[in-house]
């Protein structure tokens, strides 16, 4: 009897998520962040077109140019990723995403095969951040809100995978959660915490970067609860300090 009860509650999970899947843009703006709808998972949905486009200016902002070929780690539903296949060239964009199905169904409901096909993405399902597959080194690898759900444990080998495949002069661009003003939220937990988050002082995310091979520093731009770091093998592939007064990815307030 205990199992019979425990299939049918994993039915009416099944259901549920099912129903959550096909519900439109709008409909699942009531959702919860990690809600399984495409628009949902990746996080807030109200804000599903405003952090791809962030992702897109600050890669354009540091030099993104149509014939570079960047690698987008946790990919997601393609939050980035929609503006930059329409910006590389043909065969440039890569996404790793373990979750195939947010890929299956944003292609279905906002981007249309057809435009896959004719920009010849390649996606990875691997959930160990390891580009190998791909034979191809990048100009710019982008992890936004993946570190933030991640322990030192899956950090460390990530940093090392994603360096081995940066081609000189690139730049990795990653989200952390700082513990100095988050400090309700689990610091360092280990292993894959999402949707949980979990939270880094700015002095340990540089000891982890030299940990893994890398240096790095904050960039001022623009994200409403995380801090972007720019990650490189050389110093001077870094973007210099500078240049910060054009990266501060300013969103006007307001306006909707």
């Amino acid at each position: 009897m205990r199992h019979l009860h425990a299939l049918l509650l994993n039915l009416a999970g099944r259901g549920r998520r099912l129903q959550q899947r096909r519900l439109s843009r709008a409909e699942a703006e009531t959702l919860s962040p990690g809600a399984d709808h495409y628009a949902a998972y990746v996080g807030p949905p109200t804000e599903w077109d405003l952090m791809g486009a962030t992702q897109f200016r600050l890669l354009c902002a540091l030099g993104l140019r149509d014939h570079h070929k960047v690698l987008d780690v946790g990919c997601g539903s393609l939050r980035g990723g929609r503006f930059l296949l329409l910006y590389l060239d043909r065969g440039n964009y890569y996404g790793i995403e373990p979750n195939r199905w947010l890929i299956d169904d944003v292609v279905a409901r906002e981007l249309g095969e057809e435009l896959i096909r004719l920009r010849a993405p390649r996606f990875s399902s691997r959930n160990d951040f390891d580009p190998s597959e791909f034979g191809t080194a990048f100009d710019f690898v982008i992890a936004q809100s993946i570190f933030s759900h991640a322990g030192p444990d899956i950090i460390l080998p990530a940093l090392r995978n994603l360096g081995r495949f940066l081609r000189p002069g690139g730049l990795i661009l990653a989200t952390f959660i700082h513990r100095e003003t988050n400090r309700e939220m689990p610091e360092e937990a280990p292993g894959w915490t999402y949707p949980g988050c979990t939270t880094y002082s700015a002095p340990r995310i540089l000891e982890l970067l030299g940990q893994a091979g890398m240096i790095g520093r904050m960039l001022p731009w623009y994200h409403p609860r995380q801090s972007w770091y720019a990650i490189a093998s050389r110093h001077e592939d870094i973007p210099p300090e500078e240049f910060d007064v054009h990266l501060s990815g300013q969103v006007r307030s307001g306006f909707e």
